[in-house]
């Protein structure tokens, strides 16, 4: 499961290993740093995190990517 801000990776859960990676833009930068959000994006930011949350603790839940435009 993914949440990608406007076309770029920033966080992706890895179900098997059951951790979070954040990606990097341009192989440097920390995607998060990249991005500029607006309220709305922080709710959908939200929503990943407790769906990982979820699906740690065992909850059967829908692992869709989350993307913001």
């Amino acid at each position: 499961m993914k949440y990608i801000f406007r076309g770029n990776i920033v966080f992706e859960y890895i179900p098997e290993k059951k951790t979070v990676i954040q990606h990097q833009v341009s192989g440097v930068i920390p995607a998060y740093d990249y991005c500029k959000m607006i309220p709305e994006d922080y709710k959908l930011l939200g929503e990943f995190f407790t769906t990982v949350y979820k699906h740690i603790e065992g909850e059967e839940v829908e692992l869709n990517n989350i993307e913001v435009n």
